[in-house]
């Protein structure tokens, strides 16, 4: 306000008008400094998009619970960081609901899981995603935390509000949780994958 009731022939407190003027400057600079921040973030998400396109036909395993039953069969990996003394495995379809259940390995170490696509009683459940839990228990009762992998071949790329998302078969995978990536006539990050 000072400013703008600004006399030049008769000045107010000249120290106040400086500091006034030094304080726009600085909000001036502030506003530039967010602009370019914005178009380096820009650039940054199109550049990660840009190197995701890499993983176009790769093999990929990924950390993560939900891959897809296709063509009979859908495959994950989980890893005991110990030995369990109980180890329980669910699959659940893309509502939650529980449609399949067994008994794990019990040795430390990465163990390969494929399930048929049949829920508990050898009804033949259709295509589409799936979540498998597995729980493992040391000899106290003591819950063991596992790590879940997924695998497959990388269909499309594209960005969310969460980042570089990859496609694996019709199942989003954030492109941070890639644990391998492998040429697919290379040795198949799950078996039969």
């Amino acid at each position: 306000t000072q400013l703008e009731h600004q006399d030049p022939l008769d000045p107010m407190d000249a120290t106040q008008f400086t500091d006034q003027l030094v304080q726009f400057s600085q909000v001036e600079q502030s506003i530039a400094s967010n602009k370019h921040l914005e178009k380096l973030l820009a650039m940054i998400s199109t550049n990660s998009t840009a190197d995701a396109v890499s993983y176009l036909g790769k093999k990929v395993e990924a950390e993560g619970a939900t891959t897809s039953l296709s063509k009979g069969k859908a495959q994950w990996r989980y890893h005991l960081p110990e030995n369990s003394a109980n180890t329980n495995i669910t699959v659940s379809d893309a509502n939650g609901k529980l449609v399949y259940s067994t008994n794990g390995k019990l040795t430390a170490g990465s163990h390969d899981f494929t399930w048929d696509g049949k829920d508990r009683i050898g009804n033949t459940l259709p295509e589409g995603s799936y979540t498998i839990g597995v729980s493992a228990q040391d000899a106290n009762e003591e819950g063991i935390m596992v790590g879940n992998f997924v695998a497959g071949t990388v269909d499309s790329v594209h960005n969310d509000a969460s980042g570089v998302v990859l496609m694996l078969q019709n199942v989003p995978i954030p492109a941070n949780s890639v644990t391998k990536v492998s040429n697919p006539a290379d040795a198949p990050a799950l078996p039969g994958a």
